[in-house]
């Protein structure tokens, strides 16, 4: 069985049912950090490539895994696949689903276009949505908070979120290209990175991985 095949497969558990369980266990644990650590303990991305995407993502503002992917040592499939078996999470295709207009209009686009959250429904205080492989707990705890629902989250791609995202929203494709151009700006704006300087802008959990990488 291919990997998109065994995949999809996961993504059969709809949306029915879900407000039964009403809070998704173990949502805190979706950090950048951890995984960045699970990534490492897998051997699946040079060290290197590991500590550069954390990097990128504190000086520039972009998502850990958009900066993996970039430095083409994994396939998304890839590493959605690692995300859903780590986190424990069913997997879904934005595109397979049609997006509920309440959920369209219920969050600031800038809040989905600038993390690639595909808003599917809200169905008896839960909002369903799809990440693109992975947003970091804190936005989904702020998206839990502003909107005053529980957050159901579907592992889904970065290509097929953008897609999706560019057929439902007129503003994504000016938003999407202005936001490319503010990070690259800022990555040149920060200049060729000094070895004695990476510890210092990684907080105490991102220092204990760059000991971990160290060690490889």
């Amino acid at each position: 069985m291919g990997q998109p095949v065994a995949l999809a497969a996961n993504a059969s558990r709809r949306t029915d049912g879900i407000a039964e369980s009403r809070r998704v266990k173990g949502l805190e644990k979706l950090t950048s950090v951890r995984l960045a650590e699970v990534l490492s303990q897998k051997g699946a991305i040079p060290a290197e490539a590991i500590t550069d995407a954390l990097y990128a993502q504190e000086q520039t503002g972009e998502p850990f895994t958009h900066a993996i992917l970039d430095g083409g040592h994994i396939t998304e499939w890839d590493l959605a696949k690692i995300v859903t078996e780590v986190f424990q999470l069913p997997f879904l295709m934005a595109g397979s689903h049609s997006l509920d207009e309440d959920a369209k209009n219920l969050l600031p686009k800038e809040v989905l276009f600038e993390n690639l959250i595909v808003p599917l429904e809200v169905f008896d205080g839960v909002l369903t949505l799809v990440m693109p492989i992975l947003t970091p707990f804190d936005v989904l705890n702020r998206i839990q908070r502003e909107s005053n629902l529980e957050i159901f989250p579907y592992v889904g791609l970065l290509s097929e979120n953008k897609k999706v995202l560019n057929e439902n929203f007129r503003e994504f494709a000016k938003f999407h290209e202005e936001l490319k151009k503010k990070r690259e700006d800022a990555a040149q704006g920060k200049g060729a990175k000094a070895a004695g300087d990476w510890m210092s802008i990684f907080d105490a959990g991102e220092e204990a991985i760059q000991s971990h990488l160290k060690k490889k």
